[in-house]
């Protein structure tokens, strides 16, 4: 698999990839993280009353 530098047009190299496949990894997972901690949030806050849930009157 050959990737392009943006930069330059060159392709690149194997620990260019390593990291770039890393880096994308590690973006997955931080969304994946960050998408749970929103919920998690989300809940506690319905549940201490300071979030009403969708549909309810004030």
């Amino acid at each position: 698999m050959s990737v392009s530098h943006p930069e330059n047009g060159a392709a690149l190299g194997p620990a260019e990839l390593a990291e770039l496949h890393w880096l994308r990894s590690e973006n997955e997972l931080l969304r994946t993280e960050r998408d749970a901690l929103v919920r998690l949030a989300t809940g506690f806050a319905k549940d201490v009353g300071l979030l009403r849930g969708r549909g309810e009157d004030r």
